[in-house]
């Protein structure tokens, strides 16, 4: 996988699917936290991954590393989990 531009940004919509699929929810509860059906969210996530070009990579690695492109690049933000823990 290349460090260069994405070859298209990713729709806010993909964006979204990408952020709520980073910490290895399973696609039902992707769609969920969207409010789509698990098949929308796959297309989206799937969608997603052509425009990061990470299309190749072995699929059960290929969802860390659109997210890992995407922040690269950029296109997402994740939140900090240090954030959310009690003091």
């Amino acid at each position: 996988m290349s460090p260069g531009p994405a070859r298209l940004p990713l729709t806010p919509r993909q964006a979204q699917a990408l952020t709520a699929a980073a910490d290895g929810a399973p696609l039902r509860e992707v769609g969920a936290r969207l409010g789509v059906t698990r098949e929308q969210a796959s297309s989206l996530l799937s969608r997603a991954y052509e425009r990061l070009d990470v299309v190749h990579v072995p699929r059960d690695r290929r969802r860390a590393a659109a997210v890992r492109a995407a922040v690269r690049r950029s296109l997402i933000t994740l939140p900090n989990p240090e954030e959310n823990s009690a003091p």
